[in-house]
């Protein structure tokens, strides 16, 4: 039984040779097998709601979920990782608001459509309640 794995997880490392689909799936909070084809996988990605991103959270955190990215840049108001695969690159654009809470994620690559897809985010309510507490003392604040 070992040899097989060892086997399967062979082809999988020639199908995949710098990133693998667990390596978004980890970084995303999703669930993604590393035996799909790269067209399936890209349809999971784009199709999935992430459970490790949540709007509102702080930029530290929403940079560390990607900590496994093949390469990462940041600017001002967003930050763009990329894992590479043999059919290109895969981006994940997380964009923030000025006070460095996550607000939108966009999937970019060649073989989807549009020009970055938007991915769903689950609102986290406690990081929404404290945002509304700490913006009503300032209106308090003489």
């Amino acid at each position: 039984m070992q040899f097989f794995t060892a086997v399967q997880q062979m082809f999988v490392r020639f199908r995949y040779p710098v990133a693998m689909p667990e390596d978004v799936a980890l970084s995303l909070g999703v669930r993604i097998e590393n035996t799909l084809c790269f067209k399936n996988f890209l349809t999971k990605c784009r199709d999935c709601q992430p459970t490790r991103l949540t709007k509102f959270m702080p930029r530290c955190e929403a940079e560390r979920a990607f900590s496994s990215a093949t390469r990462k840049e940041k600017f001002a108001s967003s930050s763009l990782f990329s894992f590479y695969f043999n059919e290109g690159w895969l981006e994940f654009e997380l964009q923030f608001d000025s006070n460095s809470l996550l607000r939108r994620v966009y999937v970019h690559h060649k073989l989807i459509s549009e020009p970055g897809h938007e991915l769903p985010l689950p609102v986290d309510e406690t990081t929404l309640l404290q945002m509304q507490h700490d913006s009503d003392d300032s209106l308090f604040i003489a």
